[in-house]
């Protein structure tokens, strides 16, 4: 692994246990095993780490969401999976002062995240409703049950909803992944 490869795992390291606001480029210096000279060789700035190290994620997500789309048929456990893999590979951002910090400190970044979560669940919701075999599914326009589970999404898998009603980003994702597999499968 490379020094750039180390400080964007340092990144996320350190944004799971404190946040990404909390966190220095003497941190993540330290945490890469790297100097702070080489960090700056790498990245303009600590938001710049932080950018490299969504992207990072957000990219390894579309490739295992295709990987599991492409290698499962049950609607159930193809949520259940997507669902998985971003709780246990996303910890770094679905940690409460993660969120926190995202909404808080890097608002345009945040917006990034929305958006790249969007255009995944649309094209993932697409996919199940073309495999759905609900009867009551396939007499529905699928624009409209696109939009109604996108809505639910962006209005509760999100740093406001999480942190304002005390849950967790897996609790969420659970009880999101329970209410499509009722409405798809």
């Amino acid at each position: 692994m490379g020094p750039r490869e180390k400080i964007i795992v340092a990144c996320r390291e350190l944004a799971r246990t404190r946040g990404f606001y909390a966190v220095t480029v003497d941190d993540l210096a330290a945490a890469a095993g790297v100097s702070k000279k080489t960090v700056y060789r790498y990245f303009r700035s600590k938001e710049a780490i932080i950018e490299a190290t969504l992207e990072d994620f957000m990219n390894k997500v579309a490739a295992e969401v295709d990987r599991i789309v492409q290698s499962e048929q049950e609607t159930a456990r193809i949520v259940s999976l997507v669902f998985k893999y971003l709780s246990s590979q996303g910890q770094f951002i679905v940690a409460s002062q993660s969120l926190n910090d995202l909404r808080r400190y890097y608002p345009l970044l945040w917006q990034r995240i929305d958006g790249f979560r969007t255009e995944k669940a649309r094209a993932l919701i697409g996919v199940l409703l073309k495999r759905s075999e609900k009867e009551s599914i396939k007499n529905l326009d699928p624009r409209i049950i696109t939009e109604v589970i996108l809505a639910s999404i962006q209005a509760v898998l999100t740093p406001r909803f999480i942190l304002d009603n005390n849950l967790t980003f897996t609790e969420v994702a659970e009880q999101l992944s329970r209410l499509f597999f009722s409405l798809l499968d």
